[in-house]
């Protein structure tokens, strides 16, 4: 792909950071691709991140479609007094317009993909992360790892969507790997062209796709990818779950993946995992933000279940009458 046309992609570039002045050890390079909405999943995601490898150096490249200074203002009370790098990127208004709009995915799904050609003359290796991720552990071997040969790590996903997309997109290999958490290669995915590859196969089929990204990034990177343990992203859904669900956690879990469509931030979304990321949202600066409340009655539905669960039955059984308003009356603000 001409540089140019990738240069033009960002119509602004910050410091909002920089106090790692010459670092005396290896810097871990670790980039978001986010909106204003999901500013806090990723605030909470960093904050767990630098609380649990508190030896290791960091430069944040977070890219957006602008953040709020709101946003900024709280990035600087989160890392004030660590050595650190944040590095701000603004996409250009309206250069992801062509890309496919499948159900509930913003347009931010894409931003991973341009993510190794902006940074190829500032580092060679890179972590993407979602940001509804939390890490729950070190991250040093992942640092030390040696993956030349491969265009970028990844781990599997689970076994459902595994069975469900390998025979639906012909991956022959077996293999369907999640891209909420990819460890890129940067000189390897620029010799190999991937970016204007996946923007070749998207075009072409990406409006057929379940998961736009994701399927494109399994279909051209299946020979190129290296596995990884689940330990570094292991997934979880919440909705797919019952609230009476005590999920067991591996002892040796780096990264836990809140996916589908409840995330941890969700009242409706409580159980022990949704503690967990609770006990580090706790100790950010979006302290003060209260949880997502429910708007359509399904959320609503099962924040009753829970708070059942909880033996909170006042709320509850006010909740079931607010997802009986909802769903059959037409009362509330969504349905």
């Amino acid at each position: 792909m001409d540089s140019k046309v990738v240069t033009n992609m960002i119509e602004h570039q910050v410091k909002l950071i920089d106090t790692l002045s010459a670092a005396p050890q290896p810097v871990c390079h670790i980039a978001f691709g986010v909106d204003n909405q999901y500013a806090r999943g990723m605030g909470v995601t960093l904050f767990s991140l630098l609380d649990n490898n508190p030896g290791s150096l960091f430069h944040i490249h977070i890219f957006s479609n602008g953040l709020a200074d709101s946003v900024k203002k709280k990035l600087l009370i989160l890392v004030a007094g660590r050595s650190i790098a944040i590095t701000l990127y603004k996409y250009q208004s309206g250069c992801f317009d062509d890309m496919p709009c499948i159900g509930r995915y913003a347009k931010t799904i894409y931003y991973r993909i341009f993510i190794p050609l902006i940074l190829k003359d500032t580092v060679s290796r890179v972590i993407y992360l979602d940001a509804d991720i939390l890490c729950i552990g070190s991250i040093k071997p992942l640092i030390d790892l040696s993956f030349d040969n491969y265009t970028l790590c990844a781990v599997n996903d689970n076994k459902r969507a595994r069975s469900t997309l390998c025979p639906e997109l012909s991956l022959t290999s077996g293999n369907y790997f999640n891209s909420g958490f990819l460890y890129i290669n940067i000189p390897l995915w620029l010799e190999r062209k991937t970016t204007a590859r996946l923007l070749k196969l998207l075009s072409a089929k990406g409006d057929y796709f379940r998961f736009p990204d994701q399927d494109a990034l399994n279909l051209v990177l299946e020979q190129e990818v290296l596995l990884l343990p689940k330990k570094y992203n292991y997934i979880y859904d919440i909705i797919a779950n019952k609230v009476s669900h005590r999920p067991k956690i591996p002892a040796d879990t780096v990264l836990i993946h809140y996916t589908g469509k409840c995330k941890p931030w969700h009242l409706w979304g409580s159980g022990p995992l949704a503690d967990l990321y609770n006990t580090y949202h706790r100790r950010t600066p979006w302290q003060s933000e209260p949880l997502d409340s429910p708007v359509k009655h399904k959320e609503m539905k099962r924040y009753a279940y829970a708070l059942w669960f909880q033996k909170r039955y006042p709320d509850s059984l006010m909740w079931l009458i607010k997802y009986i308003k909802n769903k059959y009356f037409h009362v509330g603000t969504a349905k």
